[in-house]
């Protein structure tokens, strides 16, 4: 006699009917939930679309190559506010990118997690040193070593990317960049400093021509 295993769907889990799990469901991260809000950039990419699709947003360029999906999707970059990484960064970096990708299969209004051709990031700021990093971060925020190897040249990091399960978060040095940027606002310190100066010589030119009307 045959036995006939019977199964029920429950909450995402595959349960037999002897109660034992025989599989997950697997679920693509929602990161516009999770840390990453603002949607800087987005295309629609036709299926099988025989071009290459470019997002350019902050420094940063994503290259979505030809051929990037069977399916029509909707691909949006994402960005978090960038102080809400800095107290999980890695001891002695700060974070000076952070982004996350949501790809909607526009056909079966599914999320995307994996490419079948990988989209190249290239991200450029003074910031960056042959000592910046490149980290997953989860949807709490945690950080994890990216398993793919990087490139830096000279300001400017490049990575290929061939799926969106997490979101990302390029570092630098605290030392770099607390140099590089004023205290409170995190704007360049050389904005910073010639606004100040700016301000200051306006204020003596004022002082020089009440002085010269009384």
């Amino acid at each position: 006699m045959k036995n006939v295993l019977r199964a029920v769907v429950a909450g995402g889990t595959v349960l037999a009917a002897g109660g034992s799990i025989t599989a997950l469901a697997a679920s693509v991260p929602d990161f516009s939930m999770h840390g990453f809000p603002t949607v800087a950039a987005s295309a629609s990419i036709p299926a099988n679309s025989s071009s290459s699709t470019t997002l350019k947003v902050n420094g940063a360029t994503f290259t979505i190559p030809a051929m990037f999906s069977t399916d029509p999707v909707k691909f949006e970059v994402l960005e978090g506010k960038l102080s809400n990484f800095t107290s999980n960064a890695p001891s002695g970096q700060m974070p000076v990118y952070d982004f996350a990708f949501k790809v909607m299969d526009t056909k079966t209004n599914m999320l995307v997690g994996k490419f079948s051709k990988p989209v190249k990031f290239s991200y450029t700021n003074s910031q960056l040193s042959s000592k910046s990093m490149y980290y997953n971060v989860s949807t709490t925020g945690t950080y994890s070593s990216n398993p793919k190897t990087m490139t830096i040249t000279g300001h400017t990091m490049t990575h290929m990317i061939a799926g969106d399960p997490v979101g990302w978060v390029v570092t630098s040095p605290s030392s770099m960049v607390s140099k590089s940027t004023s205290p409170v606002t995190g704007l360049p310190i050389s904005t910073w400093l010639y606004s100040g100066l700016g301000l200051i010589a306006a204020g003596g030119i004022l002082v020089a021509f009440r002085k010269k009307v009384s």
